[in-house]
């Protein structure tokens, strides 16, 4: 049966936060399985050495995907900053977390960092 640890409710409703509602067991399954290859894709990217905080990893991760910003002429939109990162060949993981960022006016890289490691925490 594998793992039968049972998921607080509270772990569960995080995970499924983003989900299209409503939704059979099927649909919610699909959408587990898509956020699970995101978060690994994510992990890959990462510089090897050991991180300490989850928020550290978000930050790295974040660093990592404004690499691929380098051009962008600001003030920029997120649709703008999606196809600077796919100029660049940016991996997968960069430009579905680009697209993941609220949609606005982005003044600086930094503030690009900052709400990708705000989604991603």
């Amino acid at each position: 049966m594998g793992n039968t640890k049972l998921i607080s409710p509270a772990l569960l409703q995080r995970h499924l936060h983003k989900a299209g509602f409503p939704a059979t067991p099927d649909e919610l399954v699909a959408h587990a399985r898509d956020e699970y290859e995101r978060v690994i894709g994510a992990l890959r990217q990462l510089p090897d050495r050991r991180y300490t905080r989850p928020a550290d990893v978000s930050r790295t991760f974040a660093e990592f995907a404004c690499g691929y910003l380098d051009g962008v002429a600001y003030p920029a939109r997120r649709e703008d900053l999606v196809r600077q990162a796919e100029r660049g060949d940016a991996p997968r993981p960069v430009t579905e977390a680009l697209r993941r960022i609220p949609d606005r006016r982005y003044d600086r890289t930094e503030a690009v960092g900052e709400a990708i490691a705000e989604e991603e925490e």
